[in-house]
C-alpha cells in the first residue's frame, strides 16, 4: 500500500503516522490521492488520534501531484480527488503536523502547508513551480496568505522557485526547522506539545481550529477548482507547459500577438 497508517501514543497521547511511499519521489496520482483521503477518514471514524503527522517514505516528503495526468481528460478527475484530501484533513478532530525532507513541491507543498504545524529540515525545498509548467496551484492561492506575507506568497507563486526554510520559518509558514537526520526528534519535540493535556479537550480545539479553516480558506477550494477545469485547463500554454516539462525542453507559450488585443475592446488610448 502507499499510503501507510499506523497508531501510536506518545507521553498519553494517541496519534497517527500517514506516510506516503509511492517511488523515489512519492508522487500522488488518482489512486494514492484516494488512498490518503481513505486514510484520514478512517482516523476521523476512529476519533481517537489527537494529532496526526503526515510525512514522506525514503529521501522526500513528496514531489506533488503526477504531472503525466495534468491532462484535460485526466484532470476532472484527479483534481477534486485531490482536493479531498484537504476537506478531510479540516474535518479531523486532531491537529495535524506535516514532517517534511527532501522536495516538497506543487502540490506536497499545498498539503504540508495546509497542516496546522509544518516541521521541516533545513535543507527541505518547499515550493511551488506550477507556473513554470503553465498551471497555478489552486489550493495555495488562498492557502498562502494565510500563511505568509502577501508578498512573499505572491513571490513563491510567480517565481516557480522553492523557498528558504528558514526565511519560511521567521514568518510563521514552518514552526520548527531542524539539522538534517533529525526530523524526528523534531516531530517528537511536536508532539511532547501535547503531551499531558486531556485528548478530549484537544479534540475539541482541533475541531474549532479546523472549522475556522474551513470558514477562511477551505470554502474557497471548490470555487478555485471550478476556475481550474473551466478557465485555465483549456488554455493551450498548459498542454505545452506540461509537454514541455515531460520532454525536457523549454516552452514554447503562445504568442501574445496572437490574442486579441484587449485595449481595442476598452477603447484604451495610448501615447
Amino acid at each position: 500500500m502507499p499510503i501507510h497508517l499506523d497508531n501510536k501514543v506518545h507521553r498519553g497521547v494517541p496519534f497517527s503516522s500517514v506516510t506516503i511511499e509511492h517511488g523515489p519521489h512519492n508522487i500522488l496520482d488518482l489512486d494514492h490521492c484516494r488512498e490518503l483521503t481513505s486514510a484520514l477518514q478512517e482516523i476521523r471514524a476512529d476519533d481517537r488520534s489527537r494529532v496526526v503527522v503526515l510525512r514522506g517514505h525514503g529521501k522526500c516528503f513528496s514531489s506533488g501531484v503526477d504531472i503525466k495526468q495534468h491532462t484535460r481528460e485526466e484532470m476532472p478527475e484527479l483534481l477534486p480527488a485531490f482536493h479531498e484530501i484537504f476537506a478531510e484533513l479540516l474535518k479531523l478532530r486532531a491537529f495535524t503536523i506535516a514532517a517534511v525532507h527532501g522536495h516538497c513541491l506543487g502540490g506536497a507543498a499545498e498539503l504540508a502547508l495546509a497542516c496546522d504545524r509544518v516541521v521541516a529540515e533545513s535543507s527541505a525545498s518547499i515550493g511551488l513551480p506550477e507556473v513554470t509548467l503553465g498551471c497555478y496551484p489552486p489550493v495555495a492561492i488562498p492557502l498562502l496568505p494565510e500563511r505568509l506575507p502577501t508578498g512573499m506568497a505572491v513571490g513563491m507563486l510567480i517565481s516557480g522557485q522553492p523557498a528558504n526554510t528558514e526565511e519560511l520559518c521567521r514568518h510563521g509558514a514552518v514552526d520548527r526547522v531542524v539539522t538534517g537526520g533529525q526530523l524526528q526528534a523534531g516531530v517528537e519535540a511536536e508532539l511532547d506539545l501535547f503531551a499531558q493535556k486531556s485528548p478530549a479537550i484537544l479534540g475539541m480545539i482541533a475541531d474549532l481550529v479546523h472549522d475556522e479553516a474551513r470558514r477562511r480558506w477551505g470554502e474557497r477550494i471548490p470555487h478555485m477548482e471550478t476556475q481550474y477545469l473551466e478557465k485555465l485547463l483549456p488554455h493551450p500554454d498548459v498542454e505545452e507547459g506540461i509537454a514541455a516539462f515531460l520532454e525536457k525542453r523549454e516552452p514554447r507559450w503562445q504568442d501574445p500577438d496572437e490574442r486579441p488585443d484587449p485595449r481595442e475592446a476598452l477603447d484604451w488610448k495610448t501615447n
